[in-house]
């Protein structure tokens, strides 16, 4: 899917920044100046809990002792690997001012002779900043770019304290208030996941940033790194951390609460694979950014627009791209710029819901035998789910319980104004979905719907905590556009939230679909054609709920053939993109 998105990007990138204030990006020459911090013994033990044991060195420089060695080494690498001729003299490692003023004063001096730099950032702490030192950069900041990385990390106290950081936060907001008096800009560090913390705690964080004169913001997810204090506590009782879903959930949390003009410096942390305990995201940093700006562009949020009280940016913008089409039965469809397909065929968007999903679910004598709990996975404009509800309120014996998910908000909106039911509907299917897209929920006569905004894969649990699935609606786009829902691994999982008598429905018939259904325990079938020669597929827990049996010669492609290797997304976070590469490079591997 990530190859396929088309977003802007939401939130102010560093390399944008740097572009504009320096007229291209600069490139970091981290040294470390051998100093320690003020909570670590003489030995270097202690320090916070969440720090490595060499205060964070640039691995860049590893191996290098003097301060020329570490800048040649730095500076040669940024040039070889990325042509690199504008650079930034970075003091990374432990606390850079940490230690006698004058003895500062000289290393700097010296370091900036080395090199023609543009900017100067130093990595510090709030508590670790005497009148020497901010008057000396100060200064050195009319001839050179002086910025101060400020490792705030959380602005709970408590936080703080379990983390054994030595500091408050009234100490970080005071350094920050100090620094810009003096016009030194501030680039704050904010770590998401730290022990105590959720979200809530997180946000609180980015408004108390957003509320002083900061600069920039560097975000750092929380990792558990060998040697540290840390590691030490995780041996003995694992704790949760963040994976790719919960991260980025967070990230647009704080994201959202900060001014439009703070440029994000970094979205996830860098630890070495040989050092890294946990977690261990299957994401690369490159396609977590592209998860990010894509889930902000589904969610129609961008930087700022909390911070400025928008509930979202502009809906009419947001929902300008979704015209609608009209099909043959009278219905409109979409089409969707970031799938580059279109929501229904041409037969119809009402007549597929029904003959597609509805009636092959038998959800009308399912009805009539109780209450019903549907899970509709890819809501898109609604039609499956106000069907279902059509019938629900049609027949008047029993309760419909639907959980729709969409990953989509602005497709929502856009169908509130744009959906039409058939004739002698008894459902205002507009009000419905405004009410889906502004409260998450919708209660009738005979049924109900709560709606879930996000990555299925990842709120696939939460629409499960109310009870099991008997009819599940899996309507994604297709699997060369959308692989992240058809894999084996999100089938396994969506059959163990499906009751004894369920049943899945879907329009896909491809083999590597029903092959990945059959091998995550359902039992398969056909459903029939509506709008193109093939049928549908059914899915089910008891055999018994078969009608119509895949033929012989299918199950055979299935089982003898490369064409019957199932997508796969072991970890669930995989983008469209890798699902099908790996598949393919499967493929190719099979004899």
């Amino acid at each position: 899917m990530l190859i396929l998105m088309n977003f802007k990007n939401p939130y102010l990138s560093y390399k944008e920044f740097m572009k504009k204030r320096y007229g291209e990006a600069l490139y970091r020459v981290p040294v470390d100046l051998g100093h320690s911090c003020p909570n670590r013994g003489f030995d270097g033990g202690g320090g916070c809990a969440f720090c490595a044991e060499d205060g964070g060195r640039a691995m860049q420089i590893s191996g290098a002792q003097t301060l020329t060695e570490q800048v040649e080494a730095a500076a040669g690498f940024a040039r070889r690997r990325y042509g690199a001729y504008k650079f930034m003299l970075y003091i990374q490692a432990y606390t850079g001012t940490f230690t006698d003023p004058g003895c500062f004063q000289d290393q700097i001096s010296e370091l900036l002779e080395m090199q023609n730099f543009t900017a100067l950032s130093i990595g510090t702490r709030p508590d670790c900043l005497p009148d020497e030192i901010v008057s000396f950069l100060q200064e050195l900041n009319r001839d050179v770019d002086v910025w101060v990385e400020l490792g705030v990390q959380s602005t709970h106290d408590s936080t703080l304290k379990l983390v054994n950081r030595g500091h408050d936060w009234k100490c970080s907001h005071d350094a920050i208030v100090r620094l810009a008096a003096v016009g030194i800009k501030s680039a704050v560090h904010l770590i998401l996941g730290l022990p105590g913390e959720g979200i809530s705690e997180w946000q609180l964080s980015a408004e108390r940033i957003a509320a002083l004169p900061v600069a920039a913001v560097k975000l750092h997810n929380l990792h558990v790194i060998a040697g540290s204090t840390l590691a030490d506590v995780y041996a003995e009782k694992p704790f949760p951390l963040l994976n790719e879903h919960q991260y980025a959930e967070g990230v647009i949390g704080v994201v959202r609460r900060l001014p439009e003009n703070i440029p994000l410096m970094r979205l996830t942390t860098d630890t070495p694979a040989d050092r890294l305990i946990a977690p261990k995201w299957s994401m690369t940093k490159g396609e977590f950014t592209s998860y990010l700006i894509e889930q902000m562009g589904f969610q129609g949020v961008q930087q700022g627009d909390l911070f400025h009280k928008k509930t979202q940016v502009d809906q009419r913008n947001e929902t300008a791209g979704f015209q609608p089409l009209s099909t043959d039965d009278g219905s409109v469809t979409f089409w969707s710029g970031a799938f580059k397909e279109h929501y229904h065929s041409k037969v119809g968007a009402v007549t597929e819901s029904v003959s597609k999903f509805v009636e092959p679910a038998q959800l009308r004598e399912r009805l009539k035998k109780g209450d019903v709990r549907l899970l509709d996975i890819c809501f898109g404009l609604g039609y499956n789910t106000l069907s279902a509800c059509e019938e629900a309120h049609s027949i008047k014996e029993g309760t419909l319980c639907v959980k729709a998910m969409e990953i989509d908000i602005n497709v929502v909106r856009a169908a509130a104004d744009s959906i039409n039911p058939y004739a002698g509907s008894s459902l205002d299917w507009r009000a419905i979905a405004s009410a889906l897209v502004a409260e998450k929920r919708w209660t009738g006569e005979f049924g109900s719907i709560g709606f879930l905004h996000g990555d299925a894969r990842d709120k696939l649990a939460e629409a499960a905590t109310e009870g099991l699935f008997d009819v599940v609606f899996l309507d994604a786009f297709s699997t060369q556009r959308n692989a992240e829902l058809w894999t084996l691994d999100f089938f396994r999982r969506v059959r163990a939230v499906m009751s004894e008598s369920g049943v899945l429905l879907t329009y896909c018939a491809a083999l590597p679909v029903r092959s990945g259904l059959m091998q995550a325990g359902f039992f398969v079938g056909e459903t029939a054609a509506v709008g193109r020669r093939r049928g549908g597929t059914i899915a089910a827990i008891r055999a018994e709920d078969i009608h119509l049996p895949i033929v012989s010669e299918e199950l055979e492609l299935i089982k003898d053939t490369k064409r019957g290797i199932p997508y796969r997304d072991p970890e669930q976070v995989w983008s469209n993109r890798r699902i099908l590469k790996e598949r393919e490079a499967q493929r190719n591997n099979v004899v």
